[in-house]
């Protein structure tokens, strides 16, 4: 069952983002989804047998050159659960959720994550372009 995350849900999305090699503690990713919730993007999770397999956030994301679209901003399925199909009925949910609103959606993906890239391919994304992230840290 795909469904909304609730606050229940932290544990499980946290270890699904470690799985990933991203540390966040129970705060920050609280006040993540309350950001995210508040700029109507939404989290939801893939839960079976009162488990979390896997969990997608998806936002609608406005550019002055791309126009309005959807994008996918996070995907995980745990590590037990990928190739039987949570993330694309992940990803299918996040369509259905952002096409009333957008024409478009998008994903992008870590450059080391091969596996990624094909699961998206599979699912009817197309390779658009290549790009470097820049950051600066304000600490």
């Amino acid at each position: 069952m795909i469904r909304q995350f609730k606050p229940e849900d932290a544990q499980a999305v946290i270890g699904l983002l470690q799985e990933l090699g991203y540390d966040v503690s129970q705060d920050q990713l609280a006040k993540r989804i309350e950001l995210i919730q508040a700029r109507d993007g939404a989290v939801f999770v893939y839960e079976l047998n009162q488990q979390i397999l896997g969990c997608i956030n998806v936002i609608i994301d406005a550019r002055l050159a791309e126009g309005i679209v959807a994008e996918i901003v996070s995907l995980v399925v745990s590590e037990a659960s990928r190739g039987h199909g949570v993330g694309q009925q992940l990803v299918e949910y996040a369509e259905t959720w952002a096409q009333p609103q957008v024409d478009t959606i998008r994903v992008r993906c870590n450059a080391i994550r091969d596996k990624a890239h094909k699961f998206y391919k599979r699912q009817a994304f197309t390779e658009k372009k290549e790009q470097k992230v820049f950051e600066k840290v304000f600490c």
